[in-house]
């Protein structure tokens, strides 16, 4: 992981969940500037203090990663590498894209269940496709580099590990206006009501979700040239940002 990241000496690291310090003693052989460490357990004081003594590049924080006040790392890290708990993949992934906003880290590397990198990896038009998935790839290019067998842990965990490689916005060269996605009220709520039902039609979950008359909710998806019978994993990434800016869609979400 610290070998993909390619860390210099002007790059800010945020580690979540580092546990007893093996990813964390791996990016302090980097020559990043500085490594943030966000921690629940406060029982792994006695392996992580120790080397935060021994590096002062390392600042450590106590407390849960998606709840915590990401304002106080400044400047903002540019890099998010991690072994994150596989419980809380997807609400920290929101709360860091949330809360950081444009001046967030442009590249994340995180240690993830396989099935959850599959599925955020996915993006649009997928099986798999998900509001967070979706969400990444209006943002910037998500992959899954490598996967990781159980049997590369021990003690060995009942589930298979991907790694998930998640580059945004001025990391590609882009605009810093793919960052208002995950703070838009509208954007989340098409997709969080477009997702409620997944084995219906979007016709028959936009009625359940907003509302929305199915004769409307037919005529919005032939206008945009969609089948009457769409699903929400169907949908192209353009379909979504399509109805996204949809004015006879936007007055119910």
């Amino acid at each position: 992981m610290t070998e993909r990241a390619a860390l210099t000496s002007s790059d800010r690291v945020l580690e979540i969940g580092p546990g007893k310090g093996m990813l964390t003693n791996e990016i302090l052989k980097s020559p990043c500037a500085r490594l943030d460490a966000v921690e629940l357990d406060q029982g792994l004081r006695g392996a992580l203090e120790p080397i935060a003594r021994r590096d002062n590049r390392l600042s450590l924080y106590w407390g849960d990663a998606a709840q915590f006040d990401y304002s106080m790392l400044l400047p903002p890290p540019t890099h998010v590498i991690a072994n994150l708990p596989y419980h809380i993949t997807t609400p920290v992934i929101w709360a860091l894209l949330e809360r950081f906003g444009p001046d967030g880290p442009r590249f994340m590397l995180l240690m993830v269940q396989r099935e959850a990198a599959e599925r955020l990896a996915s993006g649009a038009a997928s099986r798999e496709s998900c509001p967070l998935g979706i969400t990444l790839s209006a943002m910037g290019v998500i992959s899954s580099p490598r996967q990781v067998p159980r049997s590369a842990f021990s003690p060995a965990p009942g589930v298979d590990s991907s790694i998930l490689e998640i580059r945004l916005g001025n990391e590609l060269g882009g605009q810093n206006n793919v960052y208002w996605y995950p703070n838009d009220r509208k954007w989340r709520r098409l997709l969080a009501g477009s997702f409620a039902q997944r084995r219906k039609t979007l016709v028959n979950i936009w009625a359940g979700s907003f509302g929305m008359p199915k004769e409307q909710a037919a005529g919005i998806l032939a206008a945009h040239s969609l089948p009457p019978r769409s699903r929400p994993e169907e949908l192209p990434l353009d379909a979504w940002l399509a109805l996204l800016h949809d004015e006879k869609f936007s007055s119910l979400v």
